[in-house]
């Protein structure tokens, strides 16, 4: 307890942790002391006593409202919310002390709160993502600033600033229409690549500029200067920064920037390293280097404060290659003690781990994993085997090497999971006897469960199982970037909004210069409605991606919203970059064409690149489309029915002819559904198209959600307009891709303008 008098207790109940942990993080980031133990959320005689000694001392009662503290009539929270009224008993009138907070769309009228609770100004975290105003409306109630009694009262509406199966940058009847770089990602595409340091964040005069909070436990370990004089270990270099970034990631207590961030910055000539913080967001910068000879290696390391410049603590290490886990545990644990963070017994144990008693196999993992690394998830069949085969030389020296195992099924996940690749039943058995032999030899290792989650995930489609063992993961794994965007992903598979949106904070917060979260977070927040919180997000990074196609054409999709300027929507769609030496090249002026309704030259667009599949369309990216089955759209809408039976009958050919996994086979019935409504059979469409529905629905919320305007489609393509307007309001409540604009000029959609109901219906849309 550092200064007591401006001391924050934090109350929750238990199901809001998350939550609270990212409001903990957020004030403990502007220098205030939290008082905030998930750790300890147990009970018993002496946590009692401490919670009622930290309640009775502490400046300002945090309690967080939400739809599970209107769940539980019964809670512990219930207990501490009683002893901070107690509280406000013993203090002078107008002194703030209890400050509510909001994290859902829990209304006060009604809310099961103490009374006193509603004579004082209540804050709203929409999502449970604390922000700049909220943190500075904190600090202001601890300055003795009264929160007004009485009604109304403001209440503030703080937006979350930021931390993607992809959403859309453009219109979802575009979807596939522009290119996959255009459009976005896959929905577990997790991108290792990263561009050269960027540039400082710029921001158009109309967007604001949005600076992250800094945590006083907050690191980024710069990549290790190999000083050998055998450049060829580099490879050895690198590993041990990854392994030192690794271990202090373990530690709760601090937040550390993932590798993929830091590696921006190898080649910098001269650091600037007040710089690199705030570009990354953190206080503390470790520097180093790595000299290896024979079997004798030397670590120094160096910790700086990046806002004073101060050294706070430098070491040299020397040792046997023999003793190299024990040299980097030791590192962790005093860069730890240097940055007075508490080290768990559990945690201790974590780091200093041995995972291999070989020396060989060890260099063989560090070779093996940087290929992992450089490849990602944007690699081929020929690039994914040739890491698959490196792995399996470090289990050659090392049957028992478990993390080589766990890699191993990853990989095997990435070429089971993109249709493109390899999407075979083989597959998914070989990544299964990959997560079997881990969890045989390391059953407990939060690597372990992150590879059981992926199997559950990418394979047997199990949210819930998946979450389980990611939730087992983050346990070891508290500053894993990868695994927040794991649970960002699943909490959104199964319709949780609020936590989802929480973890891709956390995965952007700790790998920010990684681009596939943050373009999966973007894509959400459109999906959501939420555009105020989409336009500052893109105003945060695209000054780091400044011709990044899908953040650019999400702030089209924004700006379009607020603005309903076809036309400029259109110019910015069309002058997204792109490749010109790719078959997609001509995408975006497609894309443009359909955005001004001209159909003729969409059609035509499609005739010149004359390619056979491009990407996907109408709005899901599971599978690829034949260019014919987007030109039976065009047909039809334009009338030519009978050119649009065609095309549609050589799509289903198609479809039928393809070879899909258990996630893809409901998008392609919704394919063939829309195919039979091309071609004039509706009582082939409805059924088909319902039950593709169904199963999207049943496989997860997120699908469905996204969906469920697909079957409203081929309601209107066979005349059922009842059907179809019912849809369009089912989708003005959850989760969509086209925005309220968007569904006014789509040339399908907006055959329903007629109808009074219409209108109504895209005015009733609001953010989630």
């Amino acid at each position: 307890m550092s200064d007591p008098t401006k001391a924050v207790f934090l109350s929750y109940a238990r199901d809001d942790a998350a939550a609270a942990r990212r409001i903990a993080e957020a004030l403990r980031a502007s220098g205030l002391e939290v008082w905030f133990d998930e750790n300890e959320l147990r009970g018993g005689d002496a946590w009692d006593a401490k919670i009622r000694q930290q309640i009775d001392a502490c400046a300002l009662f945090v309690a967080v409202i939400s739809k599970h503290t209107q769940e539980r009539s019964k809670g512990y929270f219930r207990l501490e919310w009683k002893l901070a009224v107690d509280q406000t008993h013993l203090l002078a009138a107008g002194v703030p002390f209890v400050a509510p907070v909001v994290i859902d769309d829990t209304p006060e009228g009604g809310a099961m709160v103490p009374p006193e609770f509603l004579k004082v100004q209540w804050m709203r975290l929409p999502g449970a993502l604390p922000t700049p105003q909220f943190v500075e409306q904190v600090n202001r109630l601890l300055g003795g600033k009264s929160m007004e009694a009485g009604r109304p009262r403001p209440v503030i509406e703080t937006r979350g600033e930021v931390a993607a199966p992809p959403k859309k940058s453009v219109p979802g009847w575009l979807w596939g229409t522009v290119t996959a770089v255009v459009i976005g990602i896959g929905v577990a595409f997790y991108v290792s690549r990263q561009p050269a340091p960027p540039p400082a964040v710029a921001a158009s005069a109309n967007e604001p500029k949005v600076a992250a909070s800094t945590s006083q436990k907050s690191i980024a370990v710069l990549p290790f200067a190999n000083l050998s004089t055998d450049k060829e270990n580099e490879f050895f270099a690198d590993g041990v920064h990854d392994d030192v970034i690794t271990n202090l990631a373990k530690i709760r207590d601090l937040k550390v920037i993932s590798r993929t961030s830091v590696l921006a910055y190898r080649d910098t000539a001269a650091r600037n390293l007040k710089k690199i913080a705030s570009e990354l967001g953190v206080a503390t910068v470790l520097e180093g280097s790595v000299r290896r000879a024979g079997n004798q290696v030397r670590v120094t390391a160096q910790l700086i404060d990046a806002r004073t410049d101060e050294h706070l603590w430098a070491e040299t290490y020397d040792g046997d290659l023999t003793d190299i886990f024990a040299l980097q545990a030791r590192l962790a644990r005093e860069i730890a003690a240097a940055m007075k963070a508490t080290l768990t017994t559990g945690e201790r144990a974590l780091i200093e781990r041995r995972p291999t008693e070989n020396q060989e196999a060890y260099d063989l993992f560090l070779r093996a994993r940087a290929l992992h690394q450089t490849v990602g998830e944007r690699g081929n069949l020929a690039e994914y085997q040739q890491i698959i085969d490196s792995y399996e030389q470090v289990i050659a020296k090392d049957p028992g090497y478990a993390l080589a195992h766990t890699q191993i099924a990853l990989v095997h996940s990435i070429m089971y999971w993109f249709g493109y690749l390899d999407p075979t039943p083989a597959r998914a058995e070989r990544m299964k006897a990959a997560v079997d032999a881990a969890a045989r030899l390391a059953p407990n290792a939060p690597e372990t469960h992150l590879a059981l989650g992926a199997y559950q995930y990418r394979v047997n489609l199990n949210w819930p199982r998946a979450l389980a063992e990611f939730r087992l993961a983050e346990e070891g794994l508290p500053n894993d970037a990868q695994l927040s965007f794991w649970l960002a992903i699943t909490h959104r598979r199964l319709g949780r909004w609020s936590e989802a949106l929480g973890y891709f904070e956390r995965s952007v917060a700790l790998n920010p210069r990684d681009f596939a979260p943050i373009q999966n977070y973007s894509n959400f927040l459109n999906n959501l409605r939420r555009w105020d919180q989409a336009l500052l997000m893109n105003a945060r990074f695209l000054g780091y991606f400044p011709g990044e196609p899908g953040l650019l054409g999400n702030r089209a999709q924004a700006q379009f919203v607020m603005t309903g300027d076809r036309e400029a929507y259109a110019l910015a769609v069309e002058n997204l970059p792109s490749d010109p030496n790719s078959p997609d090249a001509s995408e975006n002026r497609l894309a443009a064409a359909l955005i001004r309704g001209d159909l003729a030259a969409a059609d035509r667009t499609l005739l010149e690149q004359g390619q056979k599949t491009i990407g996907d369309f109408r709005g899901s990216s599971v599978v690829s489309d034949p260019a014919v089955f987007q030109r039976a759209h065009l047909a039809w809408m334009r009338g030519e029915r009978e050119k649009a039976r065609g095309l549609a009958e050589e799509a289903k050919a198609f479809y039928r002819a393809g070879r899909w996994n258990a996630r893809q086979l409901p998008w392609v019935r919704m394919r063939l559904a829309q195919a039979a409504a091309l071609a004039g059979r509706a009582e082939e469409a409805i059924p088909e198209a319902e039950a593709a529905l169904g199963d999207l629905m049943a496989q997860d919320a997120f699908s469905g959600a996204q969906a469920r305007r697909f079957l409203g489609e081929v309601y209107l393509m066979v005349d059922r307009r009842e059907q179809a307007l019912a849809i369009l309001r089912q989708q003005m409540i959850e989760p969509c891709n086209l925005a309220p604009n968007e569904f006014r000029i789509d040339p399908l959609w907006s055959r329903l303008k007629d109808d009074p109901r219409f209108e109504e219906i895209l005015k009733s849309a609001k953010p989630l």
